[in-house]
């Protein structure tokens, strides 16, 4: 993957971001990678002058990665993004409550074995 396209798979992940604290751990990964940031969009607003609402702080990040060139940096917020990475959140509702009954029946000993299945499907 390209390193332009890494960055926009980046800011996607970080506009699902809810939690502060995460958004914070990304904010200093930027600035460990001293990164030098002058102004966070095309109104020139500065960055210090932002009110800290979950929406300007995630364009802030945004920016940030556009800009930013270090591939070091780039894995880093990857794997911080990525590490709750769980098949789970992709799920749909109807899915999960599958799953949920699936697991449920089997901890009431409702069980059917492999072959019986096969026999079922042959």
């Amino acid at each position: 993957m390209d390193i332009q396209t890494t960055k926009i798979v980046l800011i996607k992940e970080i506009l699902d971001i809810e939690n502060p604290e995460t958004l914070l751990k990304i904010r200093n990964i930027l600035d460990e990678s001293n990164f030098d940031l002058d102004v966070v969009n095309e109104n020139n607003i500065e960055y210090v002058n932002l009110n800290p609402s979950l929406q300007k702080r995630k364009l802030a990040f945004i920016t940030d990665f556009i800009n930013l060139e270090n591939e070091e940096t780039i894995s880093k917020l990857e794997k911080l993004l990525w590490q709750h990475n769980d098949f789970w959140n992709e799920l749909s509702l109807s899915e999960k409550e599958e799953i949920q009954q699936g697991i449920k029946e089997l901890n009431e000993g409702k069980r059917v074995s492999y072959e019986s299945v096969l026999d079922e499907v042959s």
